[in-house]
């Protein structure tokens, strides 16, 4: 059974939410706008295993970019989930009801929060904390590595909906690299690819922007254009055995899925349809960059 039938299966037998034991459930959270402190944070200085939220309509419960320490399931009422833009608005890109989870990435993986949840009616959320997770494994086998796959299929599923490459691939394949693919953040400033040394991954970054440049040998550089959400990058180093042909370096805090080469080049090497589309991405991109050295003469 799967993760998302074994939490179907909980809400619909404990529609209260299971306590730990001496523990009563939240009481009801004060009204709060859109842009006012999230529930999580409310409630952090209670760090229950396991307790039920009653929100209204507006309440933030999870703002992204937050450290998260701990994951939600809807019970009742439906959520909206936000995204900041280039310029700081918030765009929703969807909802979720009654018997769907968020947080748990954060919570499992110790990325931040890659979303802001507004509740857009009243609901009511099961919390979650680590400890409420190793509880829910032992009483009702729900398991934290299950939480873990269902995270980075999740991530994975976020860069299926921008980057055509991974879309087009055999669900198989999918699957395969839904269970390779390592989340991590990265803060701003950081650089993940530099030109001329050895690449050690393949990145798909899930949110934030990465600067992309080339350093010329009298020290100019070329910038290329920026890489959003979905973009994958990394390819080159790791199929021609070259070095990185341009430096890639955080613009805002990221969230990335990434693949280490050995694990690559042990599972995903032989793969034809995997390895045919990121050589076809390596070679537009070399060319790219032939383009830019010779715009220096």
């Amino acid at each position: 059974m799967s993760l998302f039938a074994r939490l179907q299966a909980l809400l619909s037998a404990h529609p209260s939410a299971p306590a730990a034991a001496g523990q009563t459930p939240a009481t009801h959270a004060a009204p709060s706008a859109a842009t006012g402190a999230p529930a999580e944070a409310e409630g952090a200085s209670e760090q229950q295993p396991v307790c039920t939220r009653y929100l209204p309509a507006g309440q933030v419960v999870v703002r992204e970019g937050d450290p998260g320490n701990s994951m939600f399931v809807v019970l009742e009422g439906r959520v909206a989930v936000l995204r900041g833009g280039d310029h700081g608005g918030n765009t929703e890109v969807g909802r979720l009801g009654a018997g769907e989870f968020f947080g748990e990435l954060a919570l499992l993986t110790g990325t931040q929060r890659t979303a802001t949840i507004v509740t857009v009616e009243d609901a009511v959320l099961l919390e979650l904390t680590q400890a409420g997770v190793r509880e829910l494994g032992k009483d009702y086998g729900v398991k934290g590595e299950q939480m873990q796959v269902a995270a980075r299929e999740r991530l994975l599923a976020d860069a299926l909906r921008s980057n055509p490459l991974i879309a087009a691939l055999p669900p198989e394949v999918q699957h395969e690299l839904g269970d390779a693919f390592v989340p991590c953040t990265v803060p701003a400033g950081e650089t993940l690819l530099t030109r001329g040394q050895p690449g050690d991954a393949l990145y798909v970054l899930i949110r934030g922007q990465c600067e992309v440049f080339h350093t010329h040998s009298d020290g100019r550089q070329s910038a290329y254009p920026k890489l959003e959400e979905g973009a994958l990058f990394g390819e080159i180093s790791l199929l021609r055995s070259r070095l990185a042909t341009a430096t890639v370096r955080t613009v805002t805090p990221c969230t990335l899925l990434k693949l280490e080469r050995d694990v690559f080049k042990k599972a995903f090497l032989g793969q034809p349809d995997l390895r045919g589309a990121l050589v076809r991405l390596g070679l537009e991109r070399l060319k790219h960059t032939i383009e830019v050295m010779g715009e220096a003469k």
